[in-house]
């Protein structure tokens, strides 16, 4: 359920002045509850003027990123219950937690500054504030344990597409990396709750490049954000409802229909199809032309005209 206040600058988003009267009768809370939501909202840094004996008026969109801006855009079942922070040390330990209090399905956890994110292979993510999308979302699908992993190439899926159709032309490193212009711009991390043989829940986490103008010089041959490639910047909440829209109907596509529309979709996206790449596995490199992912979600590498299936390892394409 969205607070008051993310109802308040809902009805605040389409610019117009609304009287308090009109937005008491709304929300069916008195006028004086209205004022002090108003005023919480402008202490957050929201743009809202008074307008004496007209009401307020949402006069300027800013990129907060905090459960209010969420909720005004959010569209579907995913994010109905949303924690918000304004410093974590990473948004999966508070969703494991909450998991583990049986938390609802789609509940998700957003942050304004993660201290020690990490992706693939344990690394650290480079996350300043108040730039990129950090969130993790609670998933609990009826999957036996062994098809848990083809929810990280459903979620890449998902967001690429999400982002293609901002025109943003994202490609998916497999597993679990997000491409734009040949540079990471983010990364998916899903890991699982299990109960005997039965999945309890799977923490679904990801992180975006949004808004950021720098990137470390130690980082910046295989990192970028959207601001850097596309010279805008983009509303954080607005973007990240837009994904979680993509991942709810992506998701349900897996329950419904299994893993072979999912694996159509990203091979549509697919960075590196048909190219010779190098792939390490157990600290060793192996070079081939990727040809997609199996049903099982297996990378297929051909080698001496033979297909093999990759399930453990990482394409290497950035000298670090």
């Amino acid at each position: 359920m969205a607070s008051t206040r993310g109802r308040v600058l809902t009805l605040l988003q389409d610019g117009n002045v609304w009287s308090g009267q009109e937005l008491a009768r709304q929300l069916n809370i008195s006028r004086t509850a209205i004022w002090k939501h108003i005023e919480t909202l402008k202490q957050d840094g929201y743009a809202i003027v008074t307008i004496p004996r007209t009401g307020y008026q949402l006069i300027e969109q800013t990129d907060r990123f905090d459960e209010p801006a969420f909720v005004s855009f959010r569209r579907g079942r995913f994010g109905q219950e949303v924690h918000a922070f304004e410093q974590v040390d990473t948004t999966q330990r508070i969703a494991h937690e909450l998991a583990q209090q049986h938390a609802s399905e789609g509940t998700l956890i957003i942050s304004e500054e993660q201290t020690a994110g990490r992706g693939q292979l344990g690394r650290n993510w480079y996350n300043p504030k108040q730039v990129n999308i950090a969130a993790s979302v609670i998933l609990r699908p009826e999957l036996p344990i062994r098809e848990a992993s083809k929810l990280t190439l459903m979620a890449a899926s998902a967001f690429a597409r999400a982002l293609n159709d901002r025109q943003l032309p994202v490609k998916i490193k497999w597993p679990n990396d997000l491409l734009l212009n040949g540079k990471k711009i983010g990364g998916i991390l899903t890991e699982m709750q299990t109960e005997g043989d039965r999945i309890q829940a799977v923490i679904l986490g990801f992180g975006i490049n949004v808004n950021g103008g720098h990137i470390p010089t130690e980082l910046s041959h295989r990192a970028t954000s959207l601001r850097i490639e596309t010279g805008q910047e983009h509303r954080r909440s607005e973007l990240l409802a837009h994904l979680l829209n993509s991942l709810e109907a992506e998701y349900d596509l897996l329950l419904e229909e299994g893993f072979a529309p999912i694996r159509e979709h990203w091979l549509q996206h697919a960075a590196y199809l048909g190219e010779e790449v190098t792939i390490l596995a157990s600290g060793k490199e192996r070079k081939g032309t990727m040809r997609g992912i199996s049903d099982e979600g297996a990378l297929l590498m051909e080698r001496e005209g033979r297909i093999e299936s990759i399930y453990s390892a990482e394409i290497a394409v950035w000298n670090d």
